[in-house]
């Protein structure tokens, strides 16, 4: 087993944003109708697809439309009344960036870019009616360019850049021995980058046509650049512009760096630059990685024959006079948006070569998108999902125990509802008379997550938002379906299986359910959480058997001590392929079973002890097959371990007779909680060896604890013998995730 783990509590901070929980904006009256924008730009919904909602006949002015919480300005074709024939709603529509990931990082900055976002590149925007007003619209502005009295802006500071999407960097880890681990929360160089820049490498970004302007009052430029560590060394890097050093760093091991350097316009002066990055570390295999290299310059007017052209302007408390060439208007008067003022204006293209504004004044920074209007080649949206939002603060709807699933495994899809009889149970007294409801992930998508494809904080926003609102304190968090990790479901979305697989999300790589319930900067699970990583109803139903056999069991009321002394057998299982980590983990399970042994569990512990130095001990043990049929209360394999392998025969459930008997399983070792993965031979197979048990029919465990990821000894010693301690002592009689906090 190498000895390294990365616990399930790691640390975790909230934004500076962290009292919203992205709901504030709905409207629990309205219905709604979402679409996806995967592209920033100009966009029409026209008459036609209106109709095809039954909106074709409402008042223009009642439109409006959300991204991410906030309303969207549009523009109508017709206002006051409804949309003729040929009629339109246009807007800009933004795509998704990493702005809403901040929050999921343990510090905001820590975040090295939010260009990109690490779920989705598909922004949901949605559309209602509200008949009340207050409606963002784009207002039709004179351009007065006849009348202009200003002088003609010479420039516009401009951005041009390149931004990496080479890999999903895992950022910060730490390295133990030859190996190296990760933390599940958000860390320092997560994201997307470059690809790894070695010992004495660089990356070169070259941007040409850039148009500067270099006259009278010219600013500065100013060349940005982040980057990260990703090795264990000390190093140094540096920055060059048009082959001239212009900054040097030292940024060891995991540091980041988030570099801004100002430089004479004249260095860009042949419309060309070429930034390199330059790893000057001394150790060989060395590696670090940048999101970007850009730079940031005043640019003439010169549009360079682009149909839509994004740029920004500087307050300006006299208005600007602006006066645009190289723009392919094809005699077709060609809109400016001003996004931030939400004002409209027609350019003036009387003059061949130029297109002109007179602009209004502003008080603060503006951006601007010129576009055509050339009908046939504006994106239009034509395909709508109707939403209708469940108010999940009514009282009907709180619950103190919540079940999280998707609908796929409901009786949404048809046939029998296993999640329903799940709440059904645990309502009654046999189940524990918790006030249990279910809560599907499409919706708090959209409710909590700004609608952002299987996005970690439309949950962990749910459940900080539940437990401040619902008026009793919440006990469980149950999650039903099977997740992918993050870094797998980005490259994989237009995969056609990905949605089959991916039912509920978790948070970060490792994956951490627990991180879910956790808030602030603290580790610490606020509410116990599970999952059933399932993807079939038959396998949700199964379980929730033997959760009933398990607890009828528990439940019975026998003068024989007999037919309870089953629920004290403890096995312990070690699990190495040398003498000296066999002597270190039997030594560690020994001090574990002195606690067990004591107090109020009196466990009586059986120990089983690998002997082989084969990569999988093969052992035919008539005593385990007897104890797993006379019943295990609790069984902890310490040693060797993947996602599918112990380095003992405890692999195969159904090896073993033990119906209504189900031990919890607690494996310290590596990965063997790892069952996030995208693995189409899961629809055939359990892989993992947690899913082979958990969902096993009659057979297997009634729990599974394990790491999401490798294991360090020394710490899994430590976490288990404090554990131990709380569910033998303090906290005996506790259900497993109360011992955890």
């Amino acid at each position: 087993m190498k000895r390294i783990i990365l616990l399930l509590l790691t640390a975790f901070s909230l934004s500076a944003g962290a009292q919203l929980y992205n709901n504030e904006w709905i409207d629990y009256s309205k219905s709604y109708y979402k679409f996806r924008v995967g592209l920033s730009g100009i966009y029409r919904i026209n008459q036609t697809a209106l109709a095809s909602i039954g909106l074709e006949n409402t008042n223009a002015d009642h439109f409006q439309l959300w991204r991410n919480g906030e309303q969207v300005a549009i523009y109508t074709s017709t206002q006051n009344a409804p949309l003729g024939s040929g009629g339109y709603i246009e807007f800009w529509g933004d795509m998704n960036d990493g702005k809403p990931d901040k929050p999921l990082y343990r510090q905001p900055d820590f975040q090295l870019f939010d260009k990109f976002s690490l779920e989705t590149d598909s922004a949901a925007f949605y559309l209602t009616v509200n008949p009340a007003g207050g409606n963002s619209r784009y207002v039709t502005t004179t351009n007065n360019v006849a009348g202009n009295t200003l002088p003609v802006e010479p420039y516009f500071m401009y951005t041009a850049g390149f931004y990496y999407k080479d890999k999903l960097s895992q950022g910060r880890a730490e390295l133990v021995g030859s190996s190296y681990t990760y933390s599940s929360s958000y860390e320092y160089g997560e994201g997307w980058t470059s690809n790894d820049i070695g010992t004495a490498a660089s990356k070169s970004v070259n941007l040409t046509n850039l148009v500067p302007y270099t006259g009278a009052g010219a600013p500065d430029a100013v060349v940005n650049v982040n980057a990260a560590g990703n090795a264990v060394n000390p190093r140094y890097f540096k920055v060059n512009l048009n082959n001239d050093s212009i900054h040097g760093k030292v940024m060891d091991y995991y540091d980041y760096a988030k570099v801004s350097v100002p430089v004479p316009v004249s260095r860009i002066s042949s419309g060309t630059a070429t930034i390199d990055v330059v790893n000057m570390c001394a150790n060989p295999g060395d590696r670090m990685v940048i999101t970007h290299a850009e730079i940031v310059y005043p640019r003439q007017f010169n549009f360079l024959a682009r149909r839509s052209f994004y740029f920004e302007l500087e307050p300006n408390a006299a208005g600007n006079y602006l006066e645009i060439a190289n723009y392919p208007h094809n005699s077709v008067v060609p809109v400016l948006y001003d996004i931030t003022n939400k004002r409209r204006y027609l350019g003036d293209i009387s003059s061949p070569a130029l297109t002109r504004f007179a602009l209004l004044p502003s008080s603060t920074k503006r951006r601007l998108m010129l576009t055509h209007q050339q009908v046939n080649i504006i994106p239009t949206i034509t395909s709508f999902q109707q939403r209708n939002f469940i108010n999940y603060g009514i009282a009907a709807n709180q619950g103190n125990y919540l079940i999280i699933t998707n609908q796929a495994l409901t009786g949404a899809t048809g046939g029998t509802d296993p999640v329903e009889d799940y709440r059904v149970y645990r309502s009654s007294a046999q189940g524990g008379s918790y006030n249990a409801k279910v809560y599907l992930y499409d919706q708090l998508e959209d409710q909590f997550g700004y609608g952002i494809k299987k996005h970690p904080l439309s949950i962990r926003n749910f459940i900080r938002w539940a437990r401040a609102n619902y008026s009793a304190p919440l006990t469980n968090v149950l999650i039903i379906g099977k997740g992918v990790l993050y870094t797998q479901s980005r490259l994989l979305e237009a995969n056609p299986d990905l949605d089959k697989l991916h039912l509920v999300p978790t948070f970060g790589i490792p994956a951490s359910d627990i991180l879910l319930t956790a808030e602030g900067s603290s580790s610490v699970p606020l509410t116990p959480i599970g999952r059933i990583s399932a993807i079939y109803k038959e396998e949700v139903a199964d379980y929730l058997d033997k959760v009933k056999q398990y607890e009828q069991l528990q439940s019975i009321s026998s003068p024989s001590i007999g037919d309870m002394a089953w629920m004290k057998n403890v096995v312990h299982v070690t699990g190495a392929s040398d003498n000296n980590t066999s002597d270190i983990l039997l030594n560690a399970l020994n001090g574990h079973k002195a606690i067990i042994e004591d107090t109020a569990y009196a466990a009586n512990v059986h120990t089983f002890t690998k002997n082989s130095a084969d990569a999988v001990q093969q052992v035919a043990s008539v005593r385990l097959e007897n104890l797993f049929k006379e019943g295990i209360g609790l069984l902890t394999y310490f040693g060797h371990s993947s996602a599918s392998t112990l380095e003992f025969n405890l692999d195969n459930p159904q090896s073993y007779d033990n119906q209504g008997k189900y031990p919890v399983f607690i494996v310290m070792g590596c990965n063997a909680g790892s069952f996030y993965n995208f693995n189409i031979a899961r629809f055939s197979t359990k892989e993992t060896i947690s899913e082979k048990f958990v969902l096993a029919k009659d057979r297997g465990s009634v729990a599974f604890m394990a790491s999401t990821h490798l294991g360090i000894v020394h710490y899994l010693d430590i976490y288990k013998t404090r554990y131990y301690k709380a569910m033998s002592k303090k906290k005996y009689g506790s259900k497993l995730g109360k011992n955890l906090d």
